[in-house]
């Protein structure tokens, strides 16, 4: 048995005791240089799960850069969390970047809960979704995916050109990673982040419709690849 193969029987268990719904697509909109000054704040947090043969999107955006703004943000996503009960986080690259900064942002929650000493249910419910759930990052599946569809060695693949790609012509994707990508490449020199720190600040409707499309176009990936066509 191989990664992959571990996150296919995760999923069979899943489907097979009707919880799909615990499973969560999450994305973050932050600086990379997070990782290395973790007071930076996050543009947004983004979930996208399936529930009745549909998926529901809902984003938890940064409406001014500022410590208590950023904690509603989090507690949101936490309060969500509560009803949700993630069992599975899903994400592109989730291991190597998400999944990194949430637990700093974590961090810095709990000092300020310590010094408050009162810890919010929404905390308990993030922290557990974020630390007890399997993760599932489409990266390596998705590579894997396209080499055996193309008949060539796995090598890594942007998520942009997965959905792109012919083997996933089929799916209904936002297909929004170009709002940043065009940008970037009609300015030369504008790093990715500048473009969304831009959109976030100009233009607040274009990128929800930037975030949303990460979580939902990963999410019918994951479906495609691991679900049986009874789970959607």
């Amino acid at each position: 048995m191989n990664h992959i193969d571990l996150s296919r029987c995760v999923v069979d268990w899943l489907l097979k005791i009707d919880q799909w719904d615990r499973a969560v697509s999450i994305d973050i909109e932050g600086d990379l240089a997070t990782l290395d000054e973790p007071t930076k704040f996050l543009l947004s947090l983004s979930i996208a799960r399936r529930i009745n043969g549909r998926i529901e999107i809902k984003n938890f955006v940064l409406n001014e850069e500022t410590s208590t703004d950023e904690v509603r943000t989090f507690r949101e996503l936490g309060t969500e969390f509560q009803e949700i009960k993630p069992l599975v986080l899903i994400g592109f690259n989730i291991r190597l970047f998400d999944l990194l900064v949430l637990g700093l942002k974590l961090r810095q929650l709990d000092n300020l809960f310590k010094q408050e000493r009162k810890y919010e249910p929404w905390y308990w419910a993030l922290r557990d979704a974020i630390g007890g759930s399997y993760i599932l990052d489409m990266m390596d599946p998705i590579r894997f995916e396209i080499a055996r569809h193309d008949k060539t060695n796995p090598k890594f693949v942007q998520l942009e050109a997965a959905i792109a790609h012919p083997r996933f012509r089929h799916l209904t994707f936002r297909n929004t990673k170009n709002i940043v990508s065009s940008r970037m490449s009609a300015h030369q020199g504008h790093t990715k982040w500048n473009v969304i720190y831009d959109l976030w600040k100009n233009d607040r409707k274009l990128f929800e419709q930037y975030i949303e499309g990460d979580v939902h176009d990963t999410l019918l990936i994951a479906e495609d690849i691991f679900c049986s066509k009874s789970a959607t």
